[in-house]
């Protein structure tokens, strides 16, 4: 059985340990990049119980990305994990063209105020 590489706008489960290690549990993020020591991710939230965020991103297409329900992409919280954090926990699906081209917006509006500021 071949391992499943993950690839660029697919959502993962990926493991988040608890502070103080004292367990973990497994949360949709979608990945940005991938490199030779883990991945590149941004987090994703049930879109129905949260709070909304400057630039947060209501994923459009999420029953075709493989969310159960409604959520949000939070463009600016991007977090670098470990290698395998991502592969012991599967493959949920992949974001819609349409989806991957306003995400990339944000983000490319981010890094150009980041660069300003």
């Amino acid at each position: 059985m071949s391992e499943v590489k993950p690839e660029p706008w697919e959502v993962w489960h990926a493991r988040f340990n608890y502070d103080g290690g004292t367990g973990y549990k497994y949360r949709p993020v979608i990945v940005v990049d991938m490199r030779d020591d883990g991945s590149l991710v941004m987090m994703v939230t049930s879109a129905t119980n949260k709070l909304s965020l400057a630039h947060d991103y209501p994923i459009r297409n999420w029953k075709a990305a493989g969310l159960r329900q409604p959520s949000i992409a939070r463009a600016d919280r991007i977090a670098e994990i470990p290698a395998g954090y991502l592969g012991s926990a599967g493959r949920i699906g992949v974001l819609s063209e349409e989806d991957v081209v306003a995400i990339t917006a944000i983000v490319r509006s981010l890094a150009r105020d980041g660069e300003q500021g």
